[in-house]
Parts: structure tokens; C-alpha cells; sequence
């Protein structure tokens, strides 16, 4: 068993009540619980990485902005849901988490590669346990280059990375659709070594179904 399968995984932080999703609460809220941690990244426009799942600013904050279009500066100013909670980039995330549990890390929005090399050049000397994943091929292609020794997997659901393309790429996980972890294809790819693991468990029953089908969990609402 690899570190990925030690830990249950708290998705985007350990949330709730206040404590919003991808912030410096949220990570410490799961650090207290000794529980790995699920994160989104995406660029800003000063090419910095920021911890947010969205490409844009309306879900969590109400301004119609994408994150593309404002500076990492700016954004720590923002608030979301008018709580104490703002945004941090992933240099911040990883001063918080301090080496203390695992990481997984998702890269999201189109493959540039300018969040791929920004990335690189953050975790160069953090020694705790990080792992990326992407739905992008092209993402993972570039992982796979640049940054070999970290582990990577590529996320798949139902409609997305969802064929043996999956057994030609030099995997450590799939980050698979609790909806699609029963198929042949992730079990094929569990009974050939690959690590599975699971999104998003927020119920007993999805939780059951993960502990058939998969080797860990990204969970939120319950109790792993």
C-alpha cells in the first residue's frame, strides 16, 4: 500500500459551516483530523497558482470574474461568502500543510503547460507527499516528462478518459466517478495494480460502494 491508500482524503479541505472549501481553514481543519487533502489549482494572470476549484469568481465570491483576468494579489483580497475566508496559492497551501499529511493536487482548466512549469517550480523543495492528477492528457503527458518521480493520476468519469487509453500512460492512480468505479474498465485497471480512488463520498451508500470497488476516498459531509 503506497501513501495515496493511508489516508482518507478530505475533498477540496475538510469544509463546513464556515469554513469554505480550498482555504487555509479547510486545510487546517483536515490537518487537525490527520486526513489527506484534495485541492483544485488554476492560474492567475500573473501566472501564479491559486488554490480555487473554478475558473471564475461568481459560485463562491458573486463578482463575474475569471481567474485568468486578476492577479494572485488580487484575489487574496477577495472574500468568499462575505466570510473570513479568502483565497491562498499553492506556496501558502503548502506553508500551511507543512509536510504534515498527503496532498493531492488538481490541475484544472486547458492544458497551456505555463500552470504545469509554475507548479514544478513550487514543489521543487517541499519534501511531504504530493501528489497531481488532471483530466488532461496532455497535463499528465507533461507530469509524466517533467516531474517524474511525483505521483500522478488522471481523473475519469463516465464520458472522460473512459477507455484503454487509460493502460498505455505511466500511471500511479485514476481519480475515478464514484458513479463509474464499478465499471470493467476500473476494475481491470484495480486488478492490473493501479491505485483507485474515488469522488466525491458524501453518503453511507456511496461510501459501501467505495469500499467494493476502490482503494481510497475524496469525501465531504460524513465521516470516513
Amino acid at each position: 500500500m503506497n501513501w495515496l491508500n493511508k489516508h482518507p482524503i478530505a475533498h477540496r479541505g475538510l469544509h463546513y459551516d464556515d469554513i469554505h472549501e480550498n482555504t487555509k481553514e479547510s486545510f487546517q481543519a483536515a490537518i487537525k483530523q490527520n486526513y489527506a487533502i484534495e485541492c483544485d489549482v488554476v492560474l492567475t494572470k500573473d501566472h501564479e497558482v491559486a488554490v480555487f476549484h473554478d475558473e471564475n469568481l461568481k459560485r463562491l465570491c458573486q463578482i463575474n470574474t475569471n481567474i485568468s483576468d486578476i492577479t494572485m494579489n488580487e484575489l487574496r483580497k477577495q472574500k468568499i461568502y462575505n466570510s473570513n475566508c479568502n483565497i491562498i496559492s499553492l506556496d501558502e497551501m503548502l506553508h500551511v500543510v507543512s509536510e504534515s499529511v498527503p496532498i493531492i493536487i488538481e490541475i484544472k482548466g486547458d492544458y497551456t503547460p505555463f500552470i504545469e512549469e509554475r507548479i514544478q517550480e513550487i514543489i521543487r523543495s517541499y519534501k511531504g507527499p504530493i501528489a497531481l492528477k488532471s483530466f488532461s492528457l496532455k497535463s499528465l503527458n507533461w507530469i509524466i516528462e517533467f516531474l517524474p518521480f511525483v505521483f500522478k493520476g488522471l481523473v475519469v468519469d463516465e464520458h472522460t478518459n473512459n477507455s484503454e487509453i487509460i493502460f498505455d500512460i505511466d500511471l500511479d492512480f485514476i481519480s475515478c466517478d464514484i458513479n463509474y468505479v464499478d465499471s470493467d474498465l476500473i476494475i481491470k485497471a484495480r486488478k492490473n495494480g493501479l491505485s483507485i480512488i474515488t469522488w466525491t463520498i458524501d453518503n453511507a451508500e456511496k461510501k459501501d460502494k467505495a469500499n467494493l470497488f476502490a482503494d481510497n476516498i475524496i469525501f465531504e459531509k460524513i465521516t470516513p
